[in-house]
């Protein structure tokens, strides 16, 4: 019941943002809200990695993606898990956390998503602002494109993680997280 409630909230906000004067239509490059984030996001496991089943290895939960690449009209997504405020320092300690947030590098592993299957999609860019997208949106800006014709002319892809939502075997939720970068 609070994933619905949360997600009913989320598809609210994203109307709500929306420049688009209809409404509940989400136009591409509306204003998004920035997304939540868990104490933790699901672990990684040892077995999942070296059992080679991709999604299909992977109960429902949110995931961290570090990176994201396209591939043959898919986008591999590297996950890891990720910690995140009071989480991140108990669990990493706070050397590890100064951004707030640190990724568990090892076990981590690919995973190839479908883009059909993403339903809600947003991207952040460096100046914070975070967009709503399409899958075939996020496919083309992963894969070099530049963005569509209606995006802010301010607008570049940065290769910030993402934050994936992942049920029945499928993702179905990915947004991007702006994080600190490290030199």
């Amino acid at each position: 019941m609070r994933r619905f409630a949360f997600v009913v909230a989320l598809a609210g906000l994203l109307v709500a943002c929306g420049g688009d004067p209809k409404p509940g239509v989400i136009s591409l490059y509306d204003h998004a809200p920035v997304p939540v984030v868990p104490d933790r996001t699901a672990a990684i496991t040892h077995t999942w990695v070296s059992g080679g089943k991709g999604l299909a290895g992977l109960p429902d939960g949110q995931y961290w993606a570090e990176s994201a690449e396209a591939k043959d009209g898919s986008i591999v997504f590297e996950l890891s898990q990720a910690l995140f405020a009071s989480a991140c320092e108990a669990v990493a300690g706070a050397s590890r956390c100064t951004d707030g947030y640190a990724h568990v590098a090892d076990p981590h592993g690919p995973i190839i998503a479908a883009v059909a299957a993403m339903a809600i999609v947003s991207v952040v860019a460096e100046d914070r602002q975070n967009f709503a997208i399409t899958s075939a949106e996020l496919l083309r800006l992963v894969g070099g494109a530049a963005p569509a014709a209606s995006a802010p002319p301010t607008y570049r892809y940065a290769a910030f993680p993402f934050l994936l939502d992942v049920a029945n075997g499928a993702v179905v939720e990915v947004h991007q997280v702006w994080v600190t970068r490290t030199s």
